[in-house]
């Protein structure tokens, strides 16, 4: 059959050889993009950025896929003739690329629906070299595969020129998107140099400062952590000095929080860790200075619908609405580390929305449905808890009680405490607790005005001299504890006093001091911090008490 001639050949089978020779340039560079990318990627990304998908397994995905390109059109461009074992791998090739290729475009549909957190989670620009890999390895896998589908005869200078082109094209807007996204990067607006806390005073001093509190519908909350304290708005976070009230750290310009946490690293940790919870992600903060320690993104898609934290603990419960309802698979338990943010286990649970709480160094309480329980934090195991509610943790145990009804406690009102291993080491009948245990001691309520402070080490208890106003219920009775004393307070009590037990003499009568409160403001909270006593004078101020050696 004669040779068919040039000027009787369709015009788009002229066009043939220059496309196939652009698609050869253009893959080969797209692929080599992808490669260098990810390379970069693994190189720039930071140890404290967690996120939810893994940006090595992208990397590793997009450096086989540009791989498999390249090998591609070194088999399968400018063969006249392919042999059997060529066209087998060239299949292989082929098929593993488009297969990775397709795994690559649904994370890269990830990342773009994860993008509005990626600001608070990602603070190198990791994820967009990640995305620029994935992106380019899908390119070179389809041009890859046009080009060993049509190419036979490939123009040198057209794919040269195609190459050069995709590499500057690919380059220019990756290096101008990588310093936007770090330009853009969510950080605090004012940081301070780290300083060791002053210890929890034992005494509460004068006021020496008062900082106004925002009007709006919600209270601000404050937290021990830091040099002092931190006050929480659910749309900034600031840290002030316990001793002189000054400005430490702020962070800001993260639309609403949903929920904060202090926790801490060990027992000796008494700056702590500010944990934020924000919109697609978790930021910590060193609670002295404000800088940012580590940064994670919990699942794409998910929501956080319990959180606890403690020392050396810290528990997450994510709910994912579009996972696959398999086994109740889209609620997940996550226990992290709060030093690096890292995640220790995870695991299904059967409630979307448990109760989540504090519980001893190491451990956090969990309740979903059933019985109460305490879980490790670093093992994930679990141990019962008696009683039908959520134990209140303290310093080294947990008490168990049923609810305070509005009456005297009767003898079927036993106030349990409860080591971490779950076994009960303490129990007294007829009362109800109302204070944190704290290094062996317990304020109980014995009824008809009779109040105890129990070691429950040593199972005693000491009958101490308080007078305090219980007619509008036991709920409206607050205690705190300072470095080694208790402090007892009523909301209702007119006027407000402080009165404040010596546990080492449990039997002299407190030291009472009137509310740093005026009479028009009534006392809501009390917090002890490094080198202060905070009152919360109804919604208008916090009140710095000061002992006058700091």
């Amino acid at each position: 059959m004669p040779e068919e001639s040039p000027a009787a050949r369709p015009w788009y089978r002229a066009l043939r050889r220059p496309l196939a020779s652009l698609a050869v340039g253009a893959s080969v560079a797209a692929a080599i993009v992808a490669i260098v990318s990810a390379i970069a990627m693994w190189t720039v990304r930071s140890s404290t950025d967690v996120m939810s998908g893994s940006q090595a397994a992208m990397g590793v995905v997009a450096t086989v896929v540009g791989a498999c390109a390249i090998i591609l059109v070194l088999l399968g461009v400018q063969l006249r003739s392919r042999s059997s074992w060529r066209k087998s791998v060239i299949a292989l090739v082929g098929f593993t690329a488009a297969a990775l290729a397709i795994w690559s475009a649904l994370r890269v549909v990830d990342l773009y629906e994860s993008r509005d957190s990626l600001v608070f989670v990602d603070s190198t620009g990791a994820t967009v070299l990640t995305a620029v890999a994935s992106v380019s390895a899908i390119a070179a896998a389809v041009l890859g595969v046009a080009a060993v589908a049509f190419a036979r005869d490939v123009e040198r200078r057209i794919a040269l020129s195609a190459f050069v082109v995709v590499v500057l094209v690919a380059t220019l807007p990756t290096y101008r998107s990588i310093q936007e996204h770090r330009a853009g990067v969510w950080q605090p607006d004012l940081m301070a140099t780290a300083a060791t806390p002053a210890p929890v005073p034992d005494a509460i001093g004068a006021v020496r400062y008062r900082l106004p509190l925002e009007a709006g519908d919600r209270i601000p909350r404050v937290y021990r952590a830091g040099n002092g304290f931190v006050i929480d708005t659910r749309s900034g976070v600031t840290a002030y000095d316990g001793v002189t009230g000054e400005k430490c750290w702020h962070a800001g310009d993260f639309g609403t929080s949903g929920r904060l946490l202090v926790v801490r690293r060990d027992p000796g940790d008494a700056a702590g860790i500010v944990v934020l919870f924000l919109y697609g992600g978790i930021v910590a903060f060193d609670g002295s200075s404000g800088e940012v320690l580590w940064r994670r993104e919990y699942s794409r898609g998910g929501e956080v619908t319990a959180a606890a934290g403690s020392i050396d603990a810290l528990g997450v419960v994510v709910f994912t609405a579009d996972a696959p309802e398999i086994n109740n698979s889209r609620t997940r338990l996550h226990s992290l580390d709060p030093s690096t943010g890292e995640e220790r286990w995870n695991d299904l649970i059967d409630c979307s929305n448990p109760t989540l709480d504090p519980g001893t160094p190491g451990q956090f309480s969990y309740r979903c449905g059933g019985k109460p329980a305490v879980i490790d934090a670093h093992t994930g195991d679990i141990t019962d808890m008696p009683g039908e509610y959520a134990p209140d943790a303290g310093s080294d145990v947990y008490v168990v009680s049923d609810p305070r009804p509005h009456r005297d406690p009767t003898e079927s009102d036993v106030t349990r405490v409860v080591s971490p291993d779950g076994s009960v080491i303490d129990e007294i009948p007829g009362t109800y607790p109302m204070s944190e245990a704290r290094d062996g001691m317990l304020l109980v309520y014995g009824g008809a005005d009779t109040w105890l402070l129990r070691d429950y080490r040593n199972h005693r208890s000491t009958t101490l001299p308080l007078r305090i106003e219980t007619r509008y219920g036991l709920d409206t009775v607050d205690t705190i504890w300072l470095h080694r004393r208790l402090v007892i307070t009523t909301r209702y009590e007119y006027p407000q006093r402080l009165q404040m037990v010596d546990p080492a003499r449990p039997s002299d009568a407190p030291d009472s001091i009137e509310s740093p409160c005026p009479r028009d403001e009534s006392l809501r909270e009390l917090h002890a911090v490094p080198g202060a006593v905070i009152a919360q004078c109804g919604n208008s101020y916090l009140a710095g008490l000061v002992p006058p050696h700091a």
